[in-house]
């Protein structure tokens, strides 16, 4: 008895090192696995997962091509072998081919043989069939095995997963849900999971009803599309970037920049900090620092109690830009700061999450000549939260700068602490489409009633 429980207690036990440390390592971790490119433009991969199925993919490939879209559809090997002619409709038009196994079975219940087998079928198959090379792989539903990662390293794929979902595999996910879950989770760099087949009975219907909303929506928040390899390239050639980012700094200091990324990383994930571009992030706040007047019409343009934007800059961009000596790399980084402000404008008028906000603000140390982008610049009471924010981004100035933390030294002036902002209608009206007294009175009347 004794050595039967040991038996089951030792296969339960590999079971758990082939099947969920896998799982653990490769999909929670994403070690070596692409999920998201680099985000620094504002480009998404829509993916499309389960086909090819002639009921619904002529459908999605139709709302594509009136939209100009370019896609990634993960194929099922059987069902392209049922299928052949989607499959080179799809390569006629432009998408790219990937691999989503050959019989669409769940890793954890699979033998290594047959995981193997499967992965390798498939990618046959599916390069038969397109006459292209196909070099990416999403495991059904996700999930890993650890041969699914040997298979995959051998034949040369890369594993895809993703970053936003549309949930369209339920059917009770509807349409307008569909649209919400992809505009308010898309970032620079998405890979958005959809479905073009498979799922719940009439799912695939809800997807193909939401899909040129999601594009529209896409597009007016400034996203353009790309497919999962050149999302992959970009974000391949933007880690190198960074690699080398800081290979000029004391080791010192290096490591403790690396030090400090898992603590940026919590308060990304604690704040819901998004993405927007290179130079600036965004999170929810609300304005508690008293009213503000135009000085102009003495009109009230902010109101305790406001939806707000908190504006975080991106570290290593801003300190690019603030170090640089030629006036051409100024240029450059003035030139960002405003396509960024416009992204900004669309997020504004046109990102779910964020009709109701009224006013965008900051803190930060590097704050001269903001004034001539549109900003409030004021100064900051001098209370014990104050003097701790300014020790803290003087740290992350210190520890980011190229001088390092004698950057500190070199002139206080500069680097005061003040807060920084603008209000909904002044970010709308000069970096939005909806210009001059349109887009303000427009931004005006959209938000009367809600703060003013």
């Amino acid at each position: 008895m004794l050595s039967f429980i040991m038996f089951i207690a030792y296969v339960v036990f590999l079971y758990l090192i082939y099947a969920p440390l896998a799982e653990l390592l490769f999909h929670l971790g994403h070690v070596g696995t692409f999920y998201r490119g680099a985000k620094t433009e504002r480009k998404v991969a829509l993916t499309f997962d389960d086909g090819p199925d002639p009921a619904t993919t002529p459908q999605v490939l139709e709302i594509l091509k009136a939209a100009q879209v370019k896609a990634t559809f993960f194929l099922v090997g059987s069902k392209a072998v049922a299928h052949p002619a989607l499959v080179r409709q799809m390569v006629e038009d432009g998408h790219q081919v990937a691999s989503h196994s050959y019989l669409h079975r769940h890793a954890w219940l699979r033998g290594p043989i047959q995981t193997f087998r499967d992965i390798a079928l498939a990618k046959e198959e599916l390069e038969r069939l397109s006459g292209l090379s196909v070099s990416y792989y999403r495991p059904p539903w996700g999930a890993f095995n650890w041969v699914v990662r040997a298979a995959a390293s051998h034949l040369g794929l890369t594993p895809v997963l993703w970053s936003v979902r549309a949930m369209d595999w339920l059917a009770k996910t509807t349409p307008k849900e569909i649209v919400q879950n992809i505009a308010t989770a898309a970032e620079p760099g998405s890979v958005v999971l959809c479905h073009d087949a498979g799922g719940e009975p009439g799912a695939p219907a809800n997807t193909i009803e939401a899909l040129p909303e999601v594009i529209a929506g896409l597009k007016a928040l400034g996203f353009s599309f790309a497919s999962v390899s050149e999302l992959h390239e970009e974000f391949l050639e933007w880690h190198r970037g960074q690699a080398n980012l800081y290979a000029g700094y004391p080791l010192r200091r290096r490591f403790l920049i690396a030090l400090w990324q898992p603590v940026e990383l919590a308060f990304s994930r604690i704040y819901r900090v998004q993405t927007v571009n290179e130079i600036f992030r965004i999170s929810e706040t609300t304005w508690n620092h008293g009213p503000r007047f135009d000085s102009g019409s003495g009109r009230l343009q902010v109101k305790d109690g406001c939806k707000g934007i908190d504006l975080h800059f991106q570290n290593s961009t801003l300190i690019a830009i603030s170090s640089a000596k030629d006036n051409r790399a100024l240029v450059h980084g003035l030139r960002m700061v405003r396509a960024g402000l416009s992204d900004l404008a669309r997020i504004l008028e046109h990102h779910p999450r964020y009709q109701h906000v009224e006013v965008i603000a900051a803190h930060t140390l590097m704050n001269r000549g903001i004034e001539m982008l549109g900003f409030h610049v004021e100064e900051l009471p001098q209370t014990r939260q104050t003097r701790s924010l300014q020790r803290y981004m003087r740290f992350l100035m210190g520890m980011y700068h190229p001088a390092g933390f004698r950057r500190l030294s070199e002139g206080t002036q500069s680097l005061t602490l003040k807060r920084v902002w603008m209000s909904r209608e002044e970010v709308i009206q000069m970096y939005g489409k909806k210009q001059a007294h349109e887009g303000a009175g427009a931004a005006a009347s959209a938000s009367s009633g809600r703060c003013r």
